[in-house]
């Protein structure tokens, strides 16, 4: 947990302590099961980084547009980035939506033993899903899952009017980021700067709005 706080300070987040436990205990199962399972391809030491930092870092930037009743994170693999989302967003329910049941059987196992009580995980892919589920969510997320025009059209059906789809990225094109896709409008477009133990990245932060065409 040492780990998490130093990296958490270097990158100026604030967690409850009750936050930072829970997130300590869900990374410390992600390293242990992955060296059995290939949950992730992040090397063991930027793991808290990956999985941690960089979801609390977006969720802040997010956070200045919105507080979510209820978020759907599409593509969310072992919980990136949904997991350390509910934890700023404590008030939120959040839905980790992956195909994959192996990961997701994982998953769950991962946060009831870390006893996270804000996240439901979904096994499916995000096409198949049912209609029940649409234009109900305040903010829809992803992280890198495709092009950010294939996360929109996947994420617009499910996002309320006025809600929220966004996505972090590690490279794009600024010229080529398109300012409307289907009912959303690009909202913001900003860079945050990670700090790692021996280098610093910077991460693309798209925010969508869901709005009505008349």
């Amino acid at each position: 947990m040492e780990e998490l706080i130093s990296a958490f300070h270097k990158n100026d987040i604030t967690l409850k302590k009750e936050s930072i436990e829970k997130l300590s205990e869900y990374l410390s199962l992600l390293i242990k099961w992955n060296k059995v399972h290939s949950l992730t391809s992040v090397h063991q030491r930027d793991v808290p980084y990956v999985f941690g930092v960089e979801p609390l870092l977006f969720a802040k930037e997010l956070s200045k547009f919105v507080y979510p009743k209820r978020c759907m994170d599409i593509g969310t693999g072992f919980g990136n980035p949904g997991v350390a989302m509910s934890l700023l967003f404590e008030r939120s329910e959040f839905f980790l939506v992956d195909s994959s049941s192996k990961k997701t059987a994982l998953l769950r196992s991962a946060l009831d033993m870390a006893f996270f009580k804000n996240v439901e995980v979904i096994t499916s892919r995000v096409e198949k899903m049912g209609e029940g589920l649409n234009e109900t969510f305040d903010l829809v997320v992803s992280r890198g899952v495709g092009t950010v025009e294939k996360i929109a059209s996947y994420a617009a059906r499910f996002v309320k009017s006025n809600g929220f789809v966004a996505t972090i990225k590690a490279k794009v094109d600024k010229e080529e980021i398109p300012q409307t896709i289907e009912s959303l409008d690009l909202k913001s477009m900003v860079s945050i700067n990670v700090a790692y133990p021996t280098k610093n990245v910077r991460r693309c932060v798209l925010i969508y709005e869901k709005v009505e065409r008349t």
